[in-house]
């Protein structure tokens, strides 16, 4: 059976009602359990989870940066947790394994990440610590989740990415999540001969994009568009999106889906 779970992130622009109103949509639709993501230009998750705790009955995981070993620990208490490096670099890698190795006997805990030495040291620093394994990959094609996953024994894979519901005005907005991604780790581009990709996506000041909700239009960004589109989003018609989420088993359904109305209007035909 293929589980659909949702990202539901709150920005500025989006008031409390907007956020309860999508998390209801959610779970009339059949979600079981929303994800909140931590992001500069993002309102805390923990208010995302308890607009979600107040306003519906479904469960909601966090996405976070490393915190101090008590307040991780509170937080897992209550939430399933998804620790990220939150940036590149050895630094960042290893401030996320060590999260996982001080947290001990904990609910559901991920590791989300783009590369195969992130995944590999956090597997390990679970099994020491005693946590059962699960990662949250952010690639959406079976080939590319099986690499960063190594065919290590994880208990759950799963992987969250860009999706949408196509045609959509906010195709753009979509673009941008999959510039995001695919310029996330260099050496997977390297893995699969996407390096001059890489390194002219990489170019793009895709931060500024995400805060200013514009994507800067240029011979690079139309050059690639259907290259990131095909490779990292699940996104088409409803039955093209299904389809994607059945090849990989399980699936978060990632920015911008949660902001488009036809998208959610479509959410109750893809769960099942």
């Amino acid at each position: 059976m293929v589980r659909i779970e949702l990202n539901l992130n709150w920005s500025p622009r989006f008031d409390e009602e907007y956020i309860a109103g999508k998390a209801q949509r959610a779970e009339k639709a059949g979600i079981k359990r929303i994800w909140a993501g931590e992001l500069d230009i993002f309102i805390s998750p923990f208010e995302v989870a308890r607009i979600v705790d107040e306003y519906t009955s479904i469960e909601c995981g966090i996405i976070m940066t490393p915190k101090p070993k008590r307040e991780v620990a509170r937080i897992a208490e209550r939430y399933d947790v998804c620790i990220i490096p939150g940036g590149k670099g050895r630094d960042y890698v290893n401030s996320a394994v060590r999260c996982i190795e001080e947290l001990g006997d904990c609910r559901n805990v991920y590791i989300g990440c783009s590369g195969r030495i992130t995944a590999r040291k956090a597997f390990n620093a679970f099994v020491r610590s005693g946590i059962e394994p699960r990662i949250m990959p952010n690639y959406v094609k079976r080939e590319f989740v099986d690499w960063v996953c190594l065919n290590l024994e994880w208990v759950e894979i799963l992987p969250i990415g860009p999706s949408l519901i196509l045609p959509s005005r906010m195709e753009d907005e979509l673009t941008i999540a999959a510039i995001l991604v695919m310029t996330s780790n260099e050496n997977f581009a390297r893995e699969f001969g996407f390096f001059r990709e890489f390194k002219e996506l990489s170019a793009l000041d895709v931060k500024r994009m995400i805060a200013n909700s514009r994507l800067e239009k240029n011979e690079t960004v139309e050059r690639y568009r259907k290259f990131l589109m095909d490779n990292f989003t699940v996104s088409g018609s409803v039955e093209e999106v299904r389809k994607k989420v059945e090849a990989l088993g399980s699936f978060v359904l990632g920015d911008p889906f949660f902001r488009d109305d036809n998208s959610m209007d479509m959410l109750e035909f893809l769960v099942d």
